[in-house]
């Protein structure tokens, strides 16, 4: 889990995840033993619960800088769609 994932609330006095901390953590295993060790009491509220979202990916790209992300992330789905494209085409070869 990165640095400064949870802050605390100077109004409150708990601890919260910050404004981005869905997109930071990737580690989640770490984050639970991390806020395992902050409670005071095994039995306390997590301080940060990870859910799977069913209608969000996130994921980042990295480029060595020949073409820009949006560029490959647009080549890539290119890709996708004719391999799906031509897998949709196969199964349709099977029912027949």
């Amino acid at each position: 889990c990165p640095d400064r994932i949870l802050e605390l609330d100077e109004i409150t006095g708990n601890l919260v995840a910050v404004e981005n901390a869905y997109e930071m953590a990737t580690f989640t295993e770490d984050l639970k033993m991390t806020q395992n060790a902050m409670k005071k009491r095994p039995e306390d509220d997590d301080f940060v619960t990870v859910e799977h979202s069913t209608d969000r990916f996130v994921f980042s790209v990295e480029t060595t800088g020949a073409m820009d992300a949006e560029e490959v992330l647009m080549s890539a789905l290119k890709v996708l769609k004719d391999k799906l494209t031509y897998l949709a085409t196969e199964v349709e070869k099977l029912k027949d």
